[in-house]
């Protein structure tokens, strides 16, 4: 399973002025768990979508650090990852996908993987860069939006739906980031959660985290100028503006304007039994 954060600001941010220094700190200490990999994706100043991806773990990766303070966008998404049994760690697969103008990164699973290939028809098989069923998600929003004419919602929901009723997905939490929005996407199975590994006696902050219920929920914080969304994780309390997105929504941010929408995703998804740890 993995951990995401993504941004709109005007004018820009660095991660750490998005998290907080101190939150940025815990925020990436969880990828002592999360370890097989980060990725940043940003909007660049000549427009496009700028990504960085390294297969080592945040907390052990000085341009992680380096990153974090320095890249100022008006948005981004930053994942940590932590694969799937079965996926290989290695740079192809690692979060997030950039194509068309687009960037995606998901935290979950969606099994059986050997029936991913049925998500896409040959010609949209032939522009997977890696082996995750992530990136079957992304690919197939794409073809939503792309050979059906659809709109990002739209997609979402035909994609999301799709996968509810012919896969067992653990989560489909993920975020698109197009020219337009920031699309965050909630949807769990909140009977599902990951074995986290035990921590060291006195480790607090990797303590609360795998003993944490919600480790699924995905929570989103405005101030004047910027809309933060992060999962969970690290301290992130309602009277510092952080608030829950539902499970089974989706929260679009727009850029331009950075006013927020919900709309709820009319499905649930089916337990995973058998379905692994993470």
């Amino acid at each position: 399973m993995c951990r995401l954060v993504g941004w709109v600001a005007s004018p820009g941010l660095s991660l750490c002025d998005a998290l907080e220094p101190e939150n940025l700190s815990a925020f990436t200490q969880l990828s002592r768990i999360h370890a097989d990999g980060w990725g940043m994706a940003h909007a660049a100043q000549d427009g496009e979508l700028a990504l960085r991806t390294a297969t080592t773990g945040a907390s052990l990766d000085p341009e992680f650090a380096a990153l974090a303070s320095e890249v100022i966008t008006s948005a981004a998404l930053v994942h940590l990852r932590w694969a799937t049994p079965g996926l290989p760690v290695e740079p192809r697969n690692t979060h997030p996908f950039r194509q068309h103008g687009s960037a995606f990164a998901h935290n979950g699973g969606i099994y059986p993987l050997q029936r991913l290939p049925e998500m896409l028809t040959p010609a949209w098989r032939s522009q997977l860069s890696g082996t995750t069923d992530s990136e079957y998600y992304y690919l197939a929003l794409l073809t939503e939006m792309r050979d059906a004419g659809a709109d990002a919602l739209t997609a979402i929901r035909r994609v999301t739906t799709h996968l509810a009723e012919s896969y067992t997905p653990s989560s489909l939490n993920a975020m698109l980031l197009t020219a337009d929005a920031l699309y965050v996407i909630s949807c769990y199975d909140p009977s599902t959660r990951p074995v986290l590994p035990a921590v060291e006696p006195g480790d607090d902050l990797l303590a609360a985290h795998t003993s944490d219920e919600t480790y699924y929920a995905l929570r989103y914080r405005r101030t004047q100028g910027a809309v933060v969304v992060a999962s969970s994780g690290f301290s992130q309390p309602a009277p510092q503006g952080w608030t829950d997105l539902p499970n089974n929504h989706v929260m679009i941010i727009d850029r331009a304007t950075l006013t927020l929408a919900e709309y709820a995703l009319d499905l649930a998804l089916r337990p995973t039994a058998g379905a692994g740890p993470r």
